[in-house]
């Protein structure tokens, strides 16, 4: 079921429900930059199947969130995670009731749920392909197309359109300046977001305490080996494990930064189930990698 719902400023965004017939829980899936929220409706369709109703969002600016066109439009990514993220949040838990909620975050989606009011409502949190995307950590030859999206692209498109066109080099939709600009900025830096958030929500990342599933691939260029535990270092206090996978563990060829959500990848999504189920309980044990 598809609809709409207000930002905590206000700004109209898109969210769509699976709910489950008989719920014993509800997700939130927050994306990754750029990318619609149809990408996540089956893994949604499973969980919902699985008996925990999901919610998925489009940022603002991106899929059915973009109201108008892009250019003009002010937003970045922290007014992502505390405009859009928190407003996602309260709409699933009122319309989940009282089940366990948990968070599901794709990317940026799995960065940023530390600065989401609250959060500490959250049975857990899952992570998939989130690490800093600083861009000498990056895996050759994706890294030598970072230095030109970051450096060249990126600056140079947004100061001549006024908005980034991302589709262009298949990085998903198009993207407001200022969520490019800030992106590009964090991704030349050496600390990644660390050195702009300030105190206050490095603090609030860093006292989360919740269980902490973090899902890798060894082919994924952008969230690998280097760039998961960099990231995991701005919640010390998540309990958390960290699982990277090759592609032949899941009988795969590959996986990448985006193959979680696609067919293929059913025996994770089963051990997503185990992972929140065991979180929800008054007693939870982590669920690590099989």
């Amino acid at each position: 079921m598809d609809f709409s719902f207000a930002a905590t400023d206000g700004y109209e965004l898109a969210g769509s429900w699976f709910a489950a017939e008989t719920p014993r829980g509800a997700v939130l899936i927050s994306a990754g930059t750029g990318i619609r929220r149809r990408f996540y409706t089956r893994l949604a369709t499973f969980l919902a199947g699985r008996g925990f109703s999901v919610m998925t969002y489009d940022y603002r600016g991106i899929g059915d969130s973009l109201r108008g066109g892009l250019r003009g439009l002010k937003a970045d990514k922290l007014t992502w995670a505390e405009r859009d993220m928190p407003a996602a949040w309260a709409e699933l838990r009122r319309r989940s009731g009282e089940v366990p909620v948990y968070w599901l975050g794709h990317s940026l989606g799995g960065q940023m749920p530390g600065l989401v009011e609250g959060i500490e409502k959250a049975a857990a949190v899952c992570s998939v392909g989130a690490g800093v995307g600083i861009w000498w950590k990056m895996l050759k030859p994706y890294r030598w197309f970072c230095v030109f999206v970051w450096y060249v692209y990126m600056p140079l498109m947004t100061a001549l359109l006024g908005y980034a066109p991302a589709r262009m080099i298949r990085q998903g939709q198009d993207l407001p300046k200022g969520v490019a600009l800030q992106w590009s900025l964090w991704c030349r830096s050496k600390d990644y977001f660390g050195k702009y958030l300030g105190s206050t929500r490095l603090g609030r990342m860093a006292a989360l305490r919740k269980p902490w599933w973090a899902v890798g691939f060894t082919d994924d260029p952008i969230a690998n080996w280097q760039t998961i535990p960099h990231m995991m270092r701005f919640y010390p206090g998540a309990r958390a494990t960290v699982d990277m996978y090759t592609p032949a563990e899941l009988g795969l060829k590959e996986v990448g930064h985006h193959g979680f959500f696609r067919p293929g990848c059913e025996a994770l999504w089963e051990r997503l189930v185990s992972f929140y189920e065991n979180a929800g309980k008054p007693e939870s044990s982590d669920s690590g990698k099989a």
